[in-house]
């Protein structure tokens, strides 16, 4: 990773961090982790086994009412592995978050490890 790429890695933490999407819950990994009920794992890309590639990648989700994941960004990782790793947890469902009763979304952080 150079530094202007380490740079908008780290400008785009700050800025997740420093905003939260309004009205959703921030949910913890592990507790998001417990309720996830379909998990796809991502596909290591061609390009990175070719090159012999390995490393994590760090998405931040949004998980809708009904528990999709309906929005998802990578935090941090390597750029060869974004859209495998987007695609997949596309695909994850969660069961649904209750808030007052009432289902809510919610916010979390997904990390994907691709190793040999």
């Amino acid at each position: 990773m150079n530094i202007s790429q380490w740079i908008r890695c780290a400008v785009a933490v700050a800025i997740a961090l420093a905003l939260p999407a309004f009205g959703q819950q921030e949910m913890t990994t592990a507790n998001a982790m417990g309720r996830v009920v379909k998990k796809v794992a991502p596909t290591y890309p061609v390009a990175a086994r070719q090159l012999s590639v390995t490393g994590s990648q760090d998405l931040q989700i949004v998980v809708d009412e009904q528990g999709n994941v309906i929005d998802a960004k990578v935090l941090k990782g390597n750029a060869l592995f974004t859209q495998s790793s987007l695609a997949a947890v596309k695909e994850w469902k969660f069961t649904p978050l209750l808030k007052d009763g009432q289902p809510a979304k919610f916010t979390t952080v997904i990390t994907f490890n691709y190793t040999k």
